[in-house]
């Protein structure tokens, strides 16, 4: 799993999701990034398929799902993908 930094103000929770849209072939500069919150990471896969579908872009995009760690890093989860 990938440790990124997590830009959030919320310190020792565990339940934020970050989705990093991404709608070119470098997964480093997204579109967009988008924070929430789920109960667990099912939940979260769901919700990140419809932010995906709710961004402007190319109708064949992807997003890296990442999880907060409560010490300021995002955990990579999984690949979500909106084919076309």
């Amino acid at each position: 799993m990938t440790a990124r930094l997590f830009a959030t103000y919320v310190t020792g929770t565990t339940d934020e999701y970050r989705l990093d849209v991404v709608t070119d072939p470098e997964p480093d500069n997204p579109q967009a990034v988008i924070y929430f919150t789920a109960t667990d990471v099912e939940v979260a896969e769901r919700q990140a398929q419809r932010l995906l579908a709710a961004v402007d872009g190319p109708e064949d995009r992807y997003g890296e799902l990442y999880v907060h760690d409560g010490d300021g890093a995002a955990v990579y989860c999984d690949t979500v993908h909106l084919p076309a």
